[in-house]
């Protein structure tokens, strides 16, 4: 009986010491992921450069020859990316599909398709870490015209579609009057198309229009 009783004592103690067998198991893969972080953070602690926002991100695309260099991860930028003006987009991850893992071949895959003298505007998800960690990397192989897209595709999306065509502001909406040209009916408002983003297609938006009025034809 004694035995037992010792069993016993030693099965209802046995609980109290799991945590720490799990802290002494700790999966290889967590300390992995802290140490990809850190390198991410390190790179991107020491970027200094300047930035931009949409609007004018969109003008050095069709004026000035700039390309965007979109480091989110490969998956992402199968989703959805930018499309248009034409061939203005080039794909470099910067992390695995992971988000966490840096791509050691960035640099590789940059160099692939763009030179050091290629005026890129550096975009990620949303205009943080990892377009900073691009960026420095970028400045250290001696890429002497790479800006940053402030807010990232996010930033850019709120105001322009993936095709470049301007997003309505939300709750605003302009009929052009070519609406039905879709439906296949000739009345004017009575159907609606839309992008590739949601958005009514064509749909334009000019401050201080009034209620019923449309943009003339030019404009279209």
């Amino acid at each position: 009986m004694q035995h037992q009783h010792v069993v016993c004592q030693g099965w209802r103690h046995r609980p109290q010491a799991l945590p720490q067998l799990h802290q002494q198991r700790r999966p290889a893969q967590q300390q992995q992921q802290r140490h990809c972080q850190q390198r991410l953070t390190c790179y991107a602690g020491s970027s200094s450069n300047s930035s931009v926002g949409a609007e004018e991100a969109k003008r050095l695309i069709e004026r000035e020859g700039y390309k965007i260099l979109d480091v989110r991860s490969a998956r992402e930028y199968d989703n959805k990316h930018i499309t248009k003006p034409a061939r203005c987009s080039i794909s470099a991850p910067v992390v695995m599909n992971d988000n966490v893992t840096p791509n050691e071949r960035f640099l590789a895959e940059v160099a692939g398709q763009a030179s050091q003298t290629t005026k890129l505007l550096v975009m990620c998800a949303d205009g943080g870490v990892l377009s900073d960690a691009a960026l420095r990397q970028l400045a250290d192989a001696a890429y002497s015209s790479a800006l940053l897209l402030e807010g990232g595709y996010a930033g850019w999306s709120e105001v322009w579609s993936p095709s470049g065509k301007r997003r309505p502001p939300p709750g605003r909406w302009v009929s052009t009057g070519k609406e039905a040209l879709k439906s296949g009916l000739n009345i004017p408002g009575v159907a609606e198309s839309y992008d590739e983003g949601g958005n009514l297609n064509t749909a334009r938006w000019a401050k201080g229009l009034r209620e019923g009025e449309q943009l003339p034809p030019s404009s279209w």
